[in-house]
């Protein structure tokens, strides 16, 4: 039994426990993470590799949440320019493209101007556009511009019906090297990182918490105990609270999956697109490898936690009648040369439409019996600098020594 006590115990090692693990460990905290698989091995490398504001949800009238993401854009784009990047997105405009009918946004707009049927106007989206140039007190990235596609490159690859658009900013992100820096630097600084190491059971002893963990490959057991216990878990959240630590907690998650299809390359620019349906959800396309195009993503309810998440032939086949739908280029199931798929561990509101489903984060603190619990719900990647900081403020409470806020300014290994 390992006889240290550490300030913080991490179950997690996905961008959220090793966010939390880099900011606890620089203000001079003593850290254990411990991840069952390998780093950043299921949601946080399965994203569609983007810091981005999510222009979409300001029609869920989600504006804290596009207001923290947009701003943590340029925060992180300044702290990792090695695996980020700018990058522009053209959004051609279709009068026939529609809300999605549960959006808040569509009701009102149904309410006020109900001749435009559900339909997604033109003026409409350029107002969307204002406040997301608006909304991240833009520094770094270009404005939104109008663009005419029948005189430009970009214009090319998609159908000749769409002549007009609108160009924005966003940013790639090497998801999976995200993860591994914050852990190298959390590493640094004085936390411990252990892999392929799964949490069996989490118990509450003399104001402390006592961990055992047993090492996935040598099957090695260890103990270890610790003033706070956070749970990052992301789609084993639920499972951890109720199966590990046997607590009680009334949040519940929604298990959302989102799946990607790769195929050639579709255009020769740099740029990406963003493309909505008649559905009312939107995916992007984006210049991926050199070689590919990477197209994504769905919302699809994923039901079993232990199945491996893999894209089905329903969603292979959604995505690519979604692109047949702007680009000259038609895709065929044929052209797929890989599919992944992540699941999202996103709050559950009682949607019942996956997408309508809020991918803001959420923070509880567990006192029971004075013993400190913590565990994180949701969350995007975009945010998770942001989720860290609010982590570590609960935390402050049972440190006062702790230090401050310091990875707004800090850049991540190689930098």
């Amino acid at each position: 039994m390992n006889r240290k006590v550490h300030d913080l115990f991490i179950i997690g090692g996905g961008v959220n426990g090793c966010g939390v693990a880099r900011d606890a460990a620089g203000r001079g905290l003593s850290v254990v993470l411990t991840e069952m698989n390998d780093l950043g091995s299921a949601t946080s490398s399965s994203s569609t590799k983007l810091f981005h504001g999510g222009l979409r949800y300001l029609e869920f009238f989600e504006f804290r949440l596009v207001k923290e993401a947009l701003e943590e854009r340029e925060v992180l784009l300044k702290a990792m320019p090695h695996i980020s990047w700018p990058m522009r997105f053209i959004l051609p405009l279709d009068k026939s493209q529609r809300f999605e009918s549960t959006t808040p946004a569509s009701k009102l707009l149904n309410t006020i101007l109900p001749f435009y049927k559900n339909r997604r106007p033109a003026w409409l989206i350029r107002v969307g556009l204002f406040f997301y140039d608006l909304m991240g007190g833009r520094k770094i990235l270009p404005p939104t511009n109008k663009l005419d596609l029948s005189v430009i490159v970009e214009g090319a690859p998609l159908k000749k019906k769409f002549r007009k658009a609108f160009e924005y900013s966003d940013c790639w992100i090497e998801d999976s090297r995200l993860v591994v820096l914050n852990a190298k630097d959390a590493a640094k600084l004085g936390a411990e990182i252990y892999v392929n190491t799964k949490v069996i059971s989490a118990k509450k002893d003399d104001g402390l918490w006592r961990v055992e963990t047993k090492n996935q490959k040598t099957g090695k057991r260890e103990i270890f105990l610790s003033k706070v216990l956070i749970n990052a878990g992301g789609p084993w959240v639920s499972d951890i609270i109720h199966s590990v630590l046997r607590v009680n907690s009334p949040e519940k998650i929604r298990l959302v999956r989102g799946s990607h299809i790769v195929v050639p390359k579709i255009w020769d620019h740099g740029k990406c697109y963003f493309f909505q349906g008649n559905d009312g959800r939107i995916i992007f396309a984006i210049p991926y490898e050199t070689d590919f195009t990477l197209i994504g993503t769905t919302d699809i309810d994923h039901i079993e936690l232990d199945e491996k998440p893999e894209c089905s032939e329903d969603e292979k086949n959604y995505l690519i009648n979604f692109a047949n739908q702007y680009f000259n280029t038609q895709l065929k199931v044929d052209d797929v040369v890989w599919t992944y798929s992540g699941v999202r561990p996103l709050q559950d509101t009682s949607e019942g439409n996956a997408t309508a489903v809020t991918r803001d984060y959420n923070i509880k603190v567990n006192l029971e019996h004075e013993v400190p619990l913590i565990n994180i719900f949701g969350g995007k990647i975009t945010t998770y600098r942001k989720l860290s900081e609010s982590v570590l403020n609960e935390v402050a409470a049972f440190f006062p020594k702790m230090r401050g806020p310091w990875t707004a300014e800090a850049h991540l290994p190689g930098g």
